[in-house]
């Protein structure tokens, strides 16, 4: 029987794992940004891509044939079918615990940037965002979710 920890980042978090080479030029550009933003490599070059995805549908139809909105169409037909787990467990009670005194120093925060902070998958971080508001609110916070940063306010 696999452990709880295990079975929780199959549920939570199933991401595939690319490995690239990068010359010293490109290695080096990233670990500053990964450096100065403190977060991992693997986390800014994820960022890197993320980015430039969202930034290039028209050249990713174009010269490869692939339709992001096809796909995000495709990811949340596959989600919305799942049932809503509201169940609050102990790792998201420990992180709304933590949230004041976090937020007593930034007021703003990308949401991957939080999740790197408390070293958990991004996912938690939104699941706690959007399905345990009020439980952030108990703890004295009042949290806005824009763009991918959550701002206090």
């Amino acid at each position: 029987m696999p452990s709880e920890s295990t079975n929780q980042e199959d549920i939570e978090e199933k991401k595939t794992r690319i490995t690239v080479k990068l010359d010293d030029f490109d290695h080096r550009v990233i670990n500053k940004m990964a450096t100065n933003r403190n977060i991992s490599l693997s986390n800014s070059m994820r960022n890197i891509v993320h980015q430039w995805i969202e930034s290039n549908p028209d050249l990713l139809k174009k010269n490869y044939g692939v339709d992001i909105k096809e796909i995000s169409d495709e990811i949340f037909s596959e989600s919305a079918s799942l049932a809503l787990d509201k169940t609050l467990r102990k790792i998201e009670k420990d992180i709304i615990k933590e949230l004041p005194e976090f937020f007593e120093i930034v007021e703003v925060v990308d949401i991957d940037d939080l999740a790197d902070h408390f070293d958990v998958p991004n996912k938690i971080i939104k699941k706690i965002i959007f399905t345990h508001s009020k439980e952030i609110k108990k703890v004295g916070l009042n949290l806005k979710l824009k763009e991918g940063q959550i701002f206090k306010i």
